[in-house]
């Protein structure tokens, strides 16, 4: 297609109701069953290639559906709950042709105008239009959308403003800014190659291509259609590695290699320390750009506050996971062991949190609101465990029957969190011993599994809701989409709840031989339904046990509306047991509903010696 008749188009598609252009196909209400929760529309079929999948804000959900021996490129009103067709969408059946923006509900997609040549289209959820991208350019290949929706990257040639002598007349890098309509080359004196956009704004990342003989690749760091050359940086193969807020991006000094911060709001490139060896892998952590975690040997890593200077070591036998809010860095510390760091204050303590995981694995996720770490405990087939490290206490599912095992997602650096948005629910698998068979859907509000899902979760609503789309197959092959919301109907609050006169969590209780301390552990249900205690041991070091520390021992007693209480003494004998943790929990009898765990210390201590007069 000639730059003449994309302007044409462009034209065309200025008027009103440009973005619309089929009937709706979803159904709204379906008699569909997925195993858990309201099936709240029917999205139709799917070409099983992915993403674009949800909006940044969960507003719209995208997907390619079958059509002859291409596709078309549907998308769906999450809150008017219905399909917004959708013009020159007939697409290659092909997820990595097609994706939204980070941080605005703008969708972008191509469509085959003679090879070489491709048609840049995007729909604007604040228009409801589609236009076209780059009318003003021949587009080979699309780079990238910027995280606000207003430039476009790609791969091309202009006659309007063609690219200077030292790019390739055919493949030079430009980005296209939509309010000004005008595609511009990347390149002045030197050849830069787009790598990768920030994920928040329009800040970007390239790479000045030298050539032979010697290959050497300068940084490019700019905003919207130009940059700035640094020589000190090298920037490769999109190696690198931004802060969540965009404003500060990890890359590679050219000199040794060693990685390097470039702060786009004052432009300096400062260095990561080497205080404990040489850091070959880095990650910010949290939103901002105040802190790096960096690894510098197998085992080994440190945290970095970029705002005081200061490195800290992280004795972690493998990896450190960071909580999606960077408050927490949580890493093993021994076989099964784990410790916890708070970020703001330093404090760093062994959580209770037991794994099965081995150097190298990955056999849990946080949560993406951060308020908890889901995995499974030692053995491999244990129960699965909700970690919660404001309280650092677990709430245990399970454990599994005899011929099953639990297992919980894998989450890898770019995947999807398992979990809704808020936090409350996330994703368990359960089958034979090394097949996870059966997929449930986990309420970690109530500490319970539901389901099981009949088909597979494919992403949570990244924001604005609960919502979790489930992959169906079909009879004809085909897979199915349905857009589900978990939540119980009628979703009860059957979760017990701790009397008034329960010892907060995290109490220590420090007792003399031949002394002795009273405590009363209470838990009822706002429906009157029947609670259970359940008591759970650890030692010391954080090791289960099943036996209580010795001079402990309770009265349990079932009151009026199913509550129950416990009234337990601890009186240390001469051969007492020095440290012992109890984990307390409280079960719903008829629904499996588990209250929220609460930790304590007992420490026996030997009498005081007498002292003569």
């Amino acid at each position: 297609m000639t730059r003449w008749r994309r302007w044409l188009v462009a034209l065309l598609l200025c008027g009103a109701g440009a973005g619309l252009g089929p009937l709706p196909t979803a159904a709204a209400a379906p008699v569909t069953d997925a195993g858990v929760g309201t099936v709240v529309a029917d999205l139709g079929l799917d070409s099983q290639y992915g993403r674009p999948g949800f909006s940044y804000d969960g507003a719209y959900y995208s997907h390619l559906v079958p059509s002859g021996d291409q596709c078309d490129l549907h998308l769906y009103d999450v809150a008017g709950r219905r399909d917004l067709g959708l013009v020159h969408a007939h697409v290659v059946c092909d997820s990595n042709q097609t994706r939204w923006a980070a941080q605005t509900d703008t969708l972008q997609w191509q469509v085959d105008a003679g090879a070489p040549e491709i048609t840049v289209y995007a729909w604007d959820a604040g228009s409801r239009q589609v236009s076209v991208l780059a009318p003003d350019a021949q587009v080979t290949r699309v780079t990238g959308l910027s995280a606000d929706g207003a430039y476009l990257s790609f791969i091309g040639r202009s006659d309007l403003h063609p690219a200077p002598p030292v790019d390739s007349s055919e493949s030079a890098s430009f980005t296209y800014d939509r309010a000004a309509r005008s595609s511009l080359p990347l390149s002045a004196t030197q050849d830069v190659r787009f790598l990768s956009w920030s994920p928040s704004g329009h800040r970007f990342v390239g790479e000045v291509y030298s050539g032979a003989p010697d290959y050497t690749h300068e940084g490019c760091f700019g905003s919207g259609t130009s940059c700035h050359v640094l020589s000190a940086p090298h920037v490769y193969n999109d190696s690198a590695n931004w802060s969540g807020d965009g404003s500060a991006v990890i890359v590679n000094a050219w000199s040794d290699s060693t990685p390097v911060v470039y702060d786009f709001g004052d432009g300096s490139v400062v260095p990561l320390p080497k205080t404990y060896g040489f850091p070959f892998f880095t990650f910010f952590v949290g939103g901002d750009a105040r802190r790096v975690v960096g690894y510098y040997a197998y085992p080994g890593a440190f945290l970095w506050d970029r705002q005081t200077g200061k490195a800290v070591q992280i004795p972690t036998q493998d990896a450190v996971w960071a909580s999606p809010d960077g408050k927490y860095l949580l890493y093993r510390s021994a076989p099964y062991a784990y410790h916890y760091r708070n970020v703001a204050t330093g404090a760093d303590a062994l959580a209770t949190y037991r794994g099965t995981r081995y150097p190298g694995a990955i056999d849990g996720y946080w949560t993406k609101n951060g308020s908890s770490y889901m995995g499974i405990g030692p053995g491999g087939c244990s129960s699965v465990r909700q970690w919660s490290p404001a309280t650092n206490t677990v709430s245990l599912f399970g454990p599994p029957s005899p011929a099953a095992c639990y297992y919980v997602p894998q989450k890898f650096e770019h995947d999807p969190l398992p979990s809704s948005a808020s936090g409350r629910f996330g994703v368990v698998y359960k089958g034979p011993r090394g097949n996870a068979t059966v997929e449930y859907v986990a309420d970690l509000r109530r500490h319970i599994l539901l389901g099981p899902v009949k088909g597979h979760g494919e992403d949570f609503a990244p924001a604005g809701s609960e919502l979790l789309v489930i992959r169906q197959s079909t009879a004809a092959g085909v897979d199915r989409l349905l857009l589900v919301d978990p939540t119980p109907v009628p979703d009860v609050d059957d979760k017990p709840r701790w009397s008034s006169v329960t010892p907060s969590t995290g109490t220590a209780f420090t007792v003399e031989v031949g002394q002795q301390v009273h405590v009363v552990l209470g838990a009822s249900d706002l429906q009157g339904t029947p609670v259970n205690p359940f008591f759970r041991w650890r030692t010391a070091d954080g090791t289960p046990v099943a036996s209580p520390p010795r001079g402990w021992s309770c009265e349990r007693r079932r009151l009026a509306a199913g509550a129950t209480v416990s009234d337990c003494t601890f009186a240390p004998p001469k051969d007492y047991t020095a440290v012992r943790f109890l984990d307390l929990s409280a079960t719903n009898h008829v629904t499996g509903a588990q209250s929220d765990t609460r930790s304590y210390r007992l420490e026996a201590k030997p009498a005081p010696k007498a002292t003569g007069r």
